[in-house]
Formats: C-alpha cells, sequence, structure tokens
C-alpha cells in the first residue's frame, strides 16, 4: 500500500527507551509477538517489515484506555477514526512504518485489518464516513433541504421520502415549461445526496443510499436535455433558491456545473450569485470541473498518471472565495487509504484571481446513484452504465442490467457528496452558518497526498472530506471563511494572502479566524506544513513561474503573467461566458 496522506509528522525515536522498557522489564510476563497478536492480513504485513503509506486496524485494548496509553498510541503517528468502546477496541490508521510497534504496545491485545473490497456506492458512503453518521449518529439529514440548481429531477421510488424527497420545482430553460429531468444528470446528483435505497430494498438487497438519505430536495432546472444551459439560466436558478429559501428551508445549494472562467470572480455573474446566495445564509457547494489533464493524449508525461497536471483549471463558480470548491477522488481497491485523486479533476488556484481551489475533495468516480428513465444519459450510456441487479442483490438469477441506478464520474459527482455531509451538519446543529460549515470541512478533512508523498493543496485542497470528523468538529468562525489567495513574496516564496489591506475582505479569511483550538494568524491548522510553500517543502507550487524573472513587488497581484507547470493560466479564449456544460464532461463521465 502506497503513502498517499500523511495526517501529521510525529518523532517517535525518543519513545524507543520506553517502549523498550515495557517489554522488556525482567520480571513482567512473557508478551506475545507482534505477529502473533494480529489476523492474517496484518501479520503478513508484520513480516514483510516497515513499508509506506498507511494501515487500517481494529485494536483491541486490555481494558479501558487510559490517557497514558492514548498517548503512546499517537506518538506513533497514529489517526485514531473513532473509540468502539462495545468491543473495547479502537479504529484507527497507523502509519504502516509503525505498525509493529503499534503491535508491541503491552495494553494491544490484537489488531485485524480494517480493510474490505467495496463497490462504487460503497466506496462515496463508506470513505466518507456516511454509514458512521447514520448508524453512530442517527443523522440522515431529516429536516434539511438542499437546493439542485441542474438538469431538474426525475422523482422515483428512491426520491420519494415522507416528509422529505423533492418537495419543489422550478424550471427556467427557456422556450421550455418542464420541470422534470430530460438529461439524467441532476437525477444523479440528486440521489447521490439523498437517496432513500427504495429499488435495491429488499429480503437479498444491500440498498445504495445517498449521503443525507431523508434531506428534502428542491429542482431549478437550468440545464437542457443535454445538459446546457446559459449563465443567466443558472443565476435565475440561484435567485429563486434564494428567494425560496424561507418557504422551503433551504439551506444547502448544489451546483455540479460550471463553465471556464474569464473574467475575475468580483465581475463574473455566476459568482456573484453564488456569493449573494452565501450571504443569504445559504451554503454552497460546486464543482471545480474536469479538466485537470494538460494533454489529450496519455503517455507524453509521467505527470498525472500520463496527462501531465492542467493547474489553473478551476472552473465558475467554483473559483469563487465564499463557496466550497470540490474535486473528485477515486477508488482503486475498495481501501480508502489508497484512493487517489482523479486525473480529470480540476487544480488550482483559479485563473486571474490566484484563489486557492479545491476547498476539499470527495468521491467523484465511478459513482453509482439514481438512473432517470428517457433521458439522454440512459439513451446514451444505460447499456455501459447501468448496473446489473447482482451489483445489490444476491438473489438468484439476478444477472440481468438494471435500468434504476447509474454509473457516472465527475466532479459534478463529487459535490453532491460534500452537499450531503453539510445536510447532516445541519441536521446535527442547525444553528451552524455557512462560514462556520465550510470552516468544520475544511479543519476536519483528511489531510492527503500523492504516491510520492507530497502534499498538493493546489489538488487536494485542504483534504478528503471525512464526515465523521467533520461532525465532531467544534471550531467556529465570526468572519467569512473565504478560500486563501495567493502572492508571491520577494523571497520568491509563494505565501497566502493575508492582509486585508492588499486585497480587501473579499479574498481572505481574516487575520484573526478561529481555526482549531486557538487563534490563528495563517492557515496551518488547514493546510497542514504551513502557508509558504517553497521548494523545499514542495507541494508542486515550486514549478510554477513568475513571468520569466520573477517580480520585484512583494504584494505583486498573480494574473496572467503567472505560469502553472508548462501551462499559462489566462482567460479562455475558446468559452463564451453566457454558455456552460456539466462539470460531469464527457472526459469524465466513465470515470477511470
Amino acid at each position: 500500500m502506497q503513502g498517499l496522506h500523511h495526517n501529521r509528522t510525529r518523532t517517535v525515536l525518543s519513545l524507543l527507551p520506553l517502549a523498550a522498557g515495557l517489554m522488556g522489564a525482567a520480571h513482567a510476563a512473557p508478551a506475545a509477538s507482534p505477529a502473533a497478536k494480529a489476523d492474517a492480513t496484518l501479520a503478513r504485513a508484520l513480516a514483510a517489515g516497515p513499508a509506506r503509506g498507511w494501515t487500517p486496524a481494529i485494536v483491541k485494548i486490555a481494558g479501558p484506555l487510559t490517557v497514558a496509553q492514548q498517548t503512546q498510541i499517537e506518538a506513533l503517528g497514529v489517526d485514531v477514526t473513532r473509540h468502539l468502546s462495545l468491543i473495547h477496541s479502537l479504529e484507527l490508521r497507523v502509519p504502516s512504518r509503525n505498525l509493529a510497534r503499534l503491535a508491541a504496545l503491552p495494553f494491544v491485545t490484537h489488531l485485524s485489518y480494517d480493510g474490505t473490497v467495496r463497490k462504487c456506492d460503497y466506496f462515496t458512503i463508506g470513505h466518507t464516513g456516511a454509514n458512521v453518521a447514520s448508524q453512530q449518529y442517527g443523522l440522515t439529514g431529516q429536516g434539511v433541504t438542499v437546493a439542485i440548481v441542474d438538469s431538474g429531477i426525475q422523482s422515483g421510488p428512491d426520491l420519494i421520502t415522507t416528509g422529505s424527497g423533492v418537495i419543489g420545482y422550478a424550471n427556467f430553460v427557456t422556450g421550455n415549461t418542464v420541470t422534470t429531468d430530460q438529461c439524467g444528470h441532476g437525477t444523479h446528483v440528486a440521489g447521490i445526496i439523498a437517496g432513500n435505497g427504495t429499488n435495491s430494498t429488499g429480503p437479498n438487497d444491500t440498498p445504495i443510499y445517498g449521503i443525507a438519505r431523508k434531506a428534502a430536495l428542491v429542482s431549478a432546472r437550468v440545464l437542457n436535455q443535454n445538459g446546457q444551459g446559459t449563465v443567466g439560466q443558472v443565476v435565475a436558478g440561484i435567485q429563486w433558491v434564494v428567494s425560496n429559501a424561507a418557504a422551503y428551508k433551504i439551506r444547502v445549494l448544489n451546483l455540479s456545473l460550471g463553465h471556464p472562467v474569464t473574467e475575475s470572480y468580483t465581475t463574473d455573474p455566476l459568482c456573484q450569485a453564488v456569493e449573494a446566495a452565501w450571504k443569504a445564509g445559504i451554503v454552497v457547494v460546486c464543482a471545480a470541473g474536469n479538466n485537470g489533464r494538460l494533454n489529450t493524449v496519455q503517455g507524453l508525461t509521467t505527470d498525472n498518471e500520463g496527462w501531465g497536471t492542467a493547474y489553473g483549471s478551476i472552473e465558475s463558480p467554483g473559483n469563487d472565495p465564499y463557496v466550497i470548491t470540490v474535486g473528485a477522488m477515486k477508488n482503486l481497491d475498495g481501501v480508502k487509504a489508497d484512493d487517489k485523486i482523479a486525473t480529470y479533476s480540476s487544480r488550482g488556484p483559479s485563473c486571474l484571481d490566484m484563489v486557492l481551489k479545491p476547498d476539499l475533495v470527495a468521491p467523484g468516480n465511478q459513482v453509482v446513484s439514481v438512473e432517470a428513465s428517457r433521458t439522454f444519459l440512459q439513451n446514451y450510456y444505460g447499456i455501459t452504465n447501468s448496473i446489473p441487479l447482482s451489483y445489490f442483490s444476491s438473489s438468484q438469477g439476478s444477472t440481468s442490467t438494471c435500468n434504476k441506478y447509474l454509473i457516472l464520474s465527475g466532479t459534478s459527482m463529487a459535490a453532491p457528496v460534500v452537499a450531503g455531509a453539510a445536510a447532516l451538519m445541519l441536521q446535527q446543529n442547525p444553528s451552524l452558518t455557512p462560514d462556520t460549515v465550510k470552516a468544520r470541512l475544511m479543519v476536519s478533512a483528511d489531510k492527503w497526498a500523492d504516491p510520492q508523498g507530497n502534499a498538493d493543496p493546489f489538488t487536494y485542497g485542504a483534504g478528503y472530506l471525512d464526515i465523521p470528523a467533520a461532525l465532531n468538529c467544534t471550531v467556529t468562525t465570526s468572519q467569512p471563511a473565504l478560500s486563501p489567495t495567493l502572492y508571491l513574496d520577494s523571497s520568491g516564496n509563494f505565501a497566502v494572502e493575508m492582509d486585508p489591506s492588499v486585497y480587501g475582505s473579499r479574498a481572505i479569511w481574516g487575520t484573526r479566524a478561529i481555526w482549531g483550538t486557538g487563534t490563528l494568524t495563517d492557515l496551518r491548522a488547514i493546510w497542514g506544513t504551513g502557508a509558504v510553500w517553497t521548494s523545499s517543502n514542495d507541494t508542486n507550487a515550486s514549478r510554477a513561474i513568475w513571468g520569466n524573472t520573477g517580480v520585484a513587488e512583494e504584494r505583486a497581484i498573480w494574473g496572467t503573467r503567472a505560469i502553472w507547470g508548462t501551462t499559462t493560466i489566462t482567460p479562455s479564449t475558446s468559452a463564451t461566458p453566457d454558455s456552460l456544460d456539466l462539470s460531469a464532461s464527457s472526459v469524465a463521465i466513465n470515470g477511470e
């Protein structure tokens, strides 16, 4: 298992004498060897010796866990996911290199591997912790309404729930009065947020649930049967959502759509609309876009699995610093620790304004959700992307294709995962503001890195969505939780802009925002290693070039002179500002 994420860096050398003393006391009873305490999977891992990456495990403890014991565990760099008091165990992830040291602790009586190969829907639910939200916290999104501005929603058994389901419709597609979904995209998004699993519920079935299965939904149809619309239609849809927020109790807005950046977010109509929604008290979640591949042909480089990385490819309105912008992760083998960024997921920073995006990442590749019948997506992708009945049913003879659920990929699928998470948070605490929701999602996100151990906030943002951690997070902020802006200082370091006199309140987090347990003046609590990136703590930002000769003025604004990798970040010359396509474009729809 490769090392894909690193929550913290800890020194363990100073603990070795203590551990040796505990294990080698003259009169202590003979301790079981580490391998003898482990199941077959972890025994093989121990026999293979130290490795890179992380190992998920269930660790049984002898008696109640003491503070001293917890300190010893944490000193090994372990990330404790939850306490399983019913079985006197901890669910955790341990750096693979420290697995033997964990097993050697005298109060650890057994270790079991905490990983199973799961299908696409389990990737979405299990890898975000949404199952824990339901089973452990009893949270289902009930009482919270999520607005979906998309291609409409086709109502059906999986989206009809007493007291929730789809409770409101509106159409803003010019020349069409239909409110239902003729594309299939909006229905798929709706199922990811609030699918109740009815069509996959039976004596031999495993239901396919959404993240917040009892949340209410309202639909503003702004995209036609081909998944296309105009900026004006989308703005009208957002306007309707804001106007009807009180009547429908709308707390969250999902936008799985976008267009290339052609102007600053300070003047972009879509950005202005989402800012208005945010300031009206609505959590706005946007797809980052599917433009993360630098090349159209694979193999021209080793970067980004051979596609090259297109930094500066975030789409509007995801480039706005107010909203929560989401990139897409992909599952490799059912083990979350092995998940990788989808190659197509758009990277930051934003064009022109250099806003640090995405804000976080979530499952978005080959996601199973509700299939809308007689729609564009079913007609073109139903044969290849509809799932077999055996996907969720163990009944004999369940080999035929099911036309109730469809597999789609893209940041369009990742955004509603986060929207569903926001609904769970707001059910748990209805008093949360959009800024606090964003802050908690980012602070609690699982810090991530590529297989080589390189952190890259322009790819992963603050990290990988962790719903249980977000539900347990207690940070609050009274200031706008705006995504930070970057600048190049006189030493050539890429830094987070924190000076309100330079950019004003629109582009900073605020110099006294509350993050974690204290008052911070930078983003170290969110980004892990710090707010300044240089070649010595490479986050791939060191590949950025400011023009050809650097910059003399410390506070110079990044603009069209910035070159990211080998791609110049400039406004799109091919896109028209009054048109947009689905973020789940053809490059991503089948996944990888």
